[in-house]
């Protein structure tokens, strides 16, 4: 009996103090002019395992819930029914928002007899078909009627793993519309910022080509789409119809932007070279983060174990963090002061990091409300410090850069001073030898014309003895060469150095000359038409001046033995690209047995010796054209 007696007095104790939270909850008041109310401290919670209650059941039977203040959940994914009463004091437009729920159903009816239930959807990973018009992702809205009492069912899902969250606010439409406002405006300042941050990084990169900065625009891009898709604007942006997709993705950002941090650090501090093997090791976490990403990728595509990867995530980026530490204090000192810039900017990543790495693990998914303010402040910070570590770097490059073309300039103007000196030197010597050269060749052709002198002088002796009529012949042919050739040596010592000779005085002195040895009574007539432009190159003077010579010689020894009036005809002329002589006599022409002497072997050598042509005519006189192309007599 006692022990009955004790059982009653307890069920009596726990319907006096409990039934009247669970059977028939009064309506709490909600007044639009104050505060937002936040519904947790109303809530009665149902979880829901085996989905197997509807809302038109538990709507009319309060004894399958109980407080939330003393609820302990057995699922993380399952479903939670929560149930409140409320009633305004006012006709108004109220709003029910939330942050964190993956879906969540809103199911209002008055409690008055026939009252029509209500029905709105929402969630972060609800389809924007499945949304109720007017409602958004995160709240739902309805009118309230003054005064009447209300029966507000949630069916809370969150396939995240997270703990569940129960964080439901009811507020006034135009207190909450105002205070979204002022919420989004504050998170979209720092995405503007980080926008063009990006830009002014893309402009230096084009105008530099400096290559960091692809890493640390690649850097602030992706921490710039990492907040944008915390804050959930990516999913409502470009995901709208799969929401899940671009919850998936944010992840991805994340690595996407270490990937271009540490591969910017390793770039610009030039670790390769200052140690290989912390190069190494930040090649392979760096090879490591495409891989991470991959990983968690797959197990919230197939798991939605988003708690479990954030998890990952959180621990390796403390591998990072390590990582990170141990290359600050290796290479610290061989940093210069806009090397350091960077390093401050990693170390303030770092406490970031690690700040919330303790907020992950401390609040869970409360911590993701506030991580897309933080990491964009944040990364726009380190982007600033990066930029003016990078910028300061680039300067310096430009200022080593513009001392070493001074330096340059200035090797060069000095070797370019002793190259103008060792001309000048290399100059003067060349004047002086050419000077000297220039004395011995006028030495040596005074020699020459004191030899060709003697020579003519000598023969000239010989002449006057007359000992035969061969020798008196072949004497007459000597000095007349001889002095074809001091004539062409008499014009060089006029000129300087490869002068040409006056064509017209040059043959007829020689037509002078030839006269005074063969024709001393002057009866051969000469006639000459020569033009006086005319010049004649100095290396062709003695080959031509020896041709005239053994012409003119040729014919007083042979042609005019029976000729009353002796005449000699001499021509020459310019005729398309090529240089004519024209010699003739009216004598009585050559034997044969003449016409291969010495004299005539010697006009056809000298011609081939100047690459040119010979006709020969030998009918009433002697007739010889001479044909030298290509202007090869050197005349002009």
């Amino acid at each position: 009996m006692r022990l009955l007696f004790r059982y009653l007095l307890c069920l009596l104790f726990f319907f006096t103090c409990f039934g009247s939270e669970i059977r028939g909850q009064k309506p709490f008041i909600f007044e639009p002019s104050k505060a937002k109310v936040n519904l947790k401290q109303h809530f009665v919670v149902l979880e829901d395992s085996m989905q197997k209650y509807t809302a038109k059941e538990l709507l009319k039977n309060d004894s399958l819930f109980q407080p939330l203040n003393r609820f302990t959940y057995k699922g993380k994914t399952n479903a939670f029914w929560l149930k409140t009463r409320f009633k305004s004091t006012q006709q108004i437009s109220v709003v029910i928002d939330f942050r964190h729920l993956t879906f969540a159903d809103l199911y209002l009816i008055a409690d008055t007899p026939g009252a029509v239930l209500m029905h709105r959807s929402a969630g972060a990973l609800r389809a924007i078909e499945q949304i109720t018009k007017g409602d958004s992702r995160y709240h739902f809205s309805f009118k309230a009627d003054k005064n009447v009492s209300y029966i507000l069912l949630i069916k809370s899902e969150h396939i995240k793993s997270y703990s569940p969250i129960f964080d439901f606010y009811l507020s006034e439409r135009y207190q909450f519309l105002e205070k979204k406002f002022e919420r989004e405006l504050n998170e979209l300042w720092p995405q503007g910022a980080s926008a063009l941050l990006f830009i002014y990084i893309f402009l230096r990169w084009v105008s530099t080509r400096y290559r960091p900065f692809i890493w640390l625009m690649l850097f602030v891009g992706a921490f710039n789409l990492y907040g944008i898709g915390l804050n959930r604007y990516m999913i409502d942006w470009f995901f709208a119809s799969a929401p899940w997709m671009g919850l998936l993705i944010v992840q991805c950002c994340l690595y996407l932007g270490l990937f271009g941090l540490y591969m910017l650090l390793l770039d610009s501090w030039n670790i390769k070279e200052r140690d290989v093997k912390l190069y190494r090791w930040g090649k392979t976490l760096i090879y490591g983060l495409p891989l991470m990403a991959a990983i968690i990728f797959l197990i919230n595509y197939y798991f939605t174990n988003y708690q479990l990867t954030a998890k990952i995530s959180t621990n390796f980026l403390l591998v990072l963090f390590v990582y990170s530490v141990v290359l600050l204090v290796k290479i610290w000192k061989k940093l210069d002061k806009h090397e350091r810039l960077l390093a401050y900017g990693l170390i303030c990543f770092l406490m970031t990091n690690l700040m919330s790495t303790a907020g992950i693990y401390g609040w869970g998914e409360d911590y993701y409300i506030v991580l897309p303010s933080i990491s964009k402040a944040v990364s726009v910070c380190i982007a600033f410090l990066f930029l003016m570590g990078l910028n300061g770097r680039l300067k310096k490059f430009e200022d080593d850069h513009t001392h070493f073309l001074k330096e340059l300039t200035l090797l060069q103007q000095h070797q370019n001073e002793l190259l103008e000196q060792n001309v000048k030197e290399r100059t003067k010597e060349l004047s002086q030898r050419n000077a000297h050269i220039e004395t011995l060749i006028n030495e040596l052709n005074h020699r020459v014309k004191n030899n060709l002198q003697v020579l003519y002088g000598l023969n000239s002796l010989r002449l006057a003895a007359k000992d035969n009529m061969d020798a008196d012949g072949i004497l007459k042919d000597n000095i007349s060469r001889i002095k074809a050739m001091m004539l062409v040596n008499d014009n060089l010592q006029l000129g300087e150095g490869n002068q040409p000779l006056a064509l017209k005085p040059f043959i007829e002195n020689i037509i002078k000359h030839s006269a005074q040895v063969f024709d001393a009574e002057n009866r051969v007539a000469f006639k000459v038409s020569i033009n006086d432009g005319l010049q004649l190159d100095s290396s062709r003077g003695l080959p031509l001046g020896l041709i005239v010579t053994e012409l003119i010689v040729n014919s007083y020894k042979h042609a005019f033995k029976n000729c009353v009036h002796p005449q000699i005809t001499l021509k020459i002329e310019l005729k398309e690209n090529a240089w004519l002589m024209y010699y003739n006599d009216n004598g009585s022409g050559m034997p044969e047995n003449v016409i291969s002497s010495f004299g005539t072997d010697l006009i056809r050598d000298l011609t081939r010796q100047m690459q040119g042509e010979l006709e020969l005519t030998n009918v009433n006189g002697i007739f010889y054209t001479f044909i030298f192309s290509d202007n090869r007599l050197g005349i002009s």
